[in-house]
């Protein structure tokens, strides 16, 4: 069956091959509309970001995946600029959501073969 994941970064979390592309955001609408996903972005920040992008409520959920053959996973990054060194965060340590707002990058991670196939 496959898995559609959301994930904060492009991590490859099982040997394999994969497949990664860049996507605006009404294909992230799509995306999210398509069918179920089950989100493990991490921080709470990140999660009302990408749900104010997409318009709908995005969980979060702090757990490691390994996509399998088939699976994607939508993935809503930041990217820092050139020269940044850090975070710029609050007094509580927190990234306002308009950073990443305006540092994000979207794009589909698909999780294509296996060693040996």
């Amino acid at each position: 069956m496959k898995m559609r994941f959301i994930l904060s970064s492009a991590v490859i979390t099982a040997p394999g091959t994969y497949r990664y592309r860049h996507i605006n955001l009404e294909q992230a609408r799509q995306w999210i509309e398509a069918a179920p996903f089950h989100s493990t972005i991490r921080y709470v920040e990140t999660a009302r970001a990408l749900s104010a992008l997409v318009g709908r409520k995005i969980g979060t959920r702090n757990e490691t995946v390994k996509m399998k053959p088939g699976d994607e996973a939508l993935v809503f990054r930041l990217v820092f600029p050139p020269g940044t060194r850090g975070l710029p965060t609050d007094k509580k340590g927190k990234v306002s959501v308009e950073y990443i707002l305006d540092h994000c990058e979207l794009g589909i991670l698909e999780s294509v073969v296996t060693p040996g196939q």
